[in-house]
């Protein structure tokens, strides 16, 4: 290998051409760039289109400059110019090219291929890109349990060497309308909040450490060169990009562990959102010096075209707005492309295993914060699991007054996932025909939101109606429907039911009531449940039949709350639990009767709000505000007793605002509150 550690120019210009003509599309790189269908490799092409424009004398668009300046990182203008050439002759030639799509060989040398040509194209180029296997757009709460990548996924990035992860993540809230039904149905309160419905960005530190890898399939070098890998590294977080690259590590082989040295810095500064991470994983051989320069270049530009030069030119974020999937995920699987292609081009000899483009925004970096770690599959020539781990001393912070949400699988609580919304209240939750609903009211007009939970993603928040609140909602599944329950101005309860075929009934108003706080439910005995608190502060109770309502009648415990009492159905029994005058938590359970029985006071449990209940795999869930401000949970069977309070999301205290809300659902267990 001795005389093929140097590229020339021309060496670099017949590997651009073969490649492009498609003469080597069952080699590795063929594959890569063969993915997709007809705006794959989009700026790949607008990268080559914008060369020869430039050998023409004519000036770049918005798109064609940012991707020719990263090719000027790893060739000379005049290579550059020869590129272009190379490009045009072969379409002269052919017609037509395997790697360039048909709207961008079409183009005369007069036309540019801009960011407005690439907006029309985006939602073709995002269709195909969300396809193709190595791209995937994970649920954050599988991070935050520590669930194992997808099998298939891991599968997938084999055959290319290249893949790329984003992290689902919720729509934003629609903003307010004026006049958009204040005042109408429920009535509407005063005093209007100003705040905005998203957390506006501010900066908070990140570092993230390469800690160690696992073998799980060792690389072969086919050559017969140094049996050694190293890895390579590009991090972005729009205030500068950081490039690495290890020690290599030598003599490995399946089921070896390796830990980096003291240099295994990935990534450390501050961001406002989107850190994107490019991880490559090499076979080492003979390296020039002239393909360092060039790795190294390349390393310090793929990144930046997302983070840097492309989204600073308005397309990563003014595109889609509420688009529940990252955008710059296809920017991102292009980019990989193009990076991949270039590699191949300087006939780099210290072979690409697999390469990853990874993004973590703000809600996916407080995950990792809160998790301290996140494990990485690398399934190329060799198989490697990476662990990065979280270096900063603080965790990155949730925006305060949104919506939070933890979940339990089996036996484990996962991190916290910021949701995102604002909220004045706590939030609602039920499960309902196969899919978790959630309910909330908006700070500026205080309208109350409604949303649910599909696959790996919420739908974007929406008004119920037009009702207002100041206090939290109700939610509960019942009689094949939702129903939900929520306190108006003037002290008036409202009630509507919701079906997926129907969506919500007109508001019905309870006559005659007078609720001082937010309302709860329960479905116990065929029936619907609910307790409010009037403004006496005295508790009373409502059953539905699935016709009708009775009237209200008053707790027989004469209980005397400032608080939402919580409401659960395990077992043959209905539960209530509040918190009295006292800050000590208060049971009573009925059978179905009007008649409630009293449980014992517990000992040592002191809460500084409502507590929240669900009933989730044969047990009864408490969830407590404790004095210090932070989420606990115990449980119990029916027979008790209450098993000690533990922190919620093991030693990472969760600090939350007003009554948590939890629901099982899906065989997990989920519990949702203000930060």
């Amino acid at each position: 290998m001795s005389d093929q550690v140097k590229s020339s120019e021309q060496d670099r210009l017949e590997r651009l051409g073969s490649l492009l003509s498609g003469s080597r599309a069952q080699e590795r790189v063929g594959r890569a760039l063969g993915q997709g269908g007809s705006y794959s490799n989009i700026l790949l092409g607008a990268l080559l289109h914008g060369a020869e424009r430039v050998r023409r004398g004519k000036t770049p668009t918005d798109l064609e400059r940012p991707l020719l300046d990263a090719l000027r990182t790893v060739v000379s203008e005049a290579e550059l110019k020869q590129w272009g050439l190379t490009y045009r002759n072969l379409v002269d030639r052919q017609g037509s090219l395997a790697m360039v799509p048909e709207r961008i060989t079409r183009l005369s040398v007069d036309q540019g291929y801009s960011i407005a040509d690439l907006k029309q194209d985006f939602r073709g180029l995002a269709d195909e890109a969300l396809a193709s296997p190595n791209v995937q757009i994970v649920d954050p709460f599988d991070v935050a349990a520590g669930k194992p990548e997808d099998p298939a996924f891991i599968a997938a990035m084999r055959d290319t060497r290249i893949a790329v992860t984003g992290y689902a993540r919720p729509p934003q809230v629609a903003a307010a309308v004026a006049g958009d039904g204040v005042g109408q149905a429920v009535e509407a309160v005063g005093g209007q909040d100003t705040g905005e419905d998203r957390a506006a960005a501010e900066s908070f530190p990140v570092k993230l450490v390469m800690d160690e890898f696992v073998v799980a399939r060792a690389v072969g070098d086919q050559w017969g060169g140094r049996d050694e890998i190293y890895w390579t590294a590009s991090t972005a977080a729009g205030a500068g990009g950081h490039s690495y690259v290890s020690q290599e590590f030598g003599g490995l082989k399946k089921g070896d562990s390796r830990r980096f040295n003291s240099n295994n810095v990935l990534y450390q500064g501050n961001s406002t959102g989107l850190v994107a991470a490019h991880i490559s994983v090499w076979e080492a051989d003979q390296s020039s010096e002239e393909w360092w320069s060039a790795l190294k270049g390349a390393l310090n530009t793929a990144v930046k075209l997302i983070d840097g030069q492309l989204s600073a030119l308005g397309l990563i974020d003014d595109l889609f707005g509420g688009f529940g999937v990252p955008l710059w995920v296809t920017i991102g699987f292009e980019v990989a492309k193009v990076f991949v292609a270039t590699i191949d081009i300087w006939r780099n000899y210290d072979d690409l295993s697999c390469s990853r483009l990874i993004g973590l925004e703000r809600q996916d970096l407080a995950v990792l914060s809160h998790r301290g770690h996140a494990t990485w599959n690398f399934n190329g020539d060799g198989h490697h699991t990476l662990k990065v781990v979280w270096g900063h001393t603080s965790v990155v912070p949730f925006p305060v007054r949104t919506l939070e949400c933890a979940q339990l699988t089996g036996d484990t609580w996962g991190a916290p996932v910021s949701l995102g919304w604002k909220s004045i209240t706590p939030p609602a939750l039920a499960s309902y025909n196969g899919k978790l609903y959630a309910a909330f009211v908006r700070p500026e007009d205080h309208k109350v939101m409604w949303t649910r939970r599909e696959g790996h993603q919420w739908r974007k928040p929406e008004p119920v109606g037009s009702d207002n609140s100041i206090f939290a909602p109700a939610l509960v599944a019942a009689h094949g429907k939702l129903f939900y329950a929520v306190t108006g101005g003037g002290d008036s309860l409202w009630w509507r039911t919701f079906t997926e075929s129907g969506s919500w009934t007109p508001p019905q108003k309870f006559e005659g009531y007078n609720p001082g706080i937010a309302p709860t439910m329960a479905a116990f005995s065929n029936r619907v449940w609910l307790t409010h608190v009037g403004t006496d502060e005295k508790v009373y109770l409502n059953t539905h039949d699935g016709k009708q309502w009775s009237g209200a009648y008053q707790n027989n415990r004469n209980w005397i709350t400032e608080n939402p009492v919580a409401m659960a159905a395990t077992g043959d029994h209905v539960w209530r639990i509040a918190r009295g005058l006292d800050g000590k938590v208060y049971t009573t359970t009925s059978g179905g009767t009007s008649n409630w029985d009293e449980h014992p006071v517990h000992p040592t449990w002191k809460v500084s709000k409502g507590v929240g209940l669900a009933s989730h795999n044969g047990k009864l869930w408490i969830f407590l505000r404790d004095m210090d401000g932070y989420l606990r949970a115990a449980t119990r069977t029916a027979a008790g007793p209450w098993s000690a309070a533990h922190y919620v999301s093991g030693t990472k205290k969760i600090p939350l605002q007003g009554e948590p809300s939890a629901a099982s659902h899906d065989g997990k267990l989920y519990v949702m509150y203000t930060r």
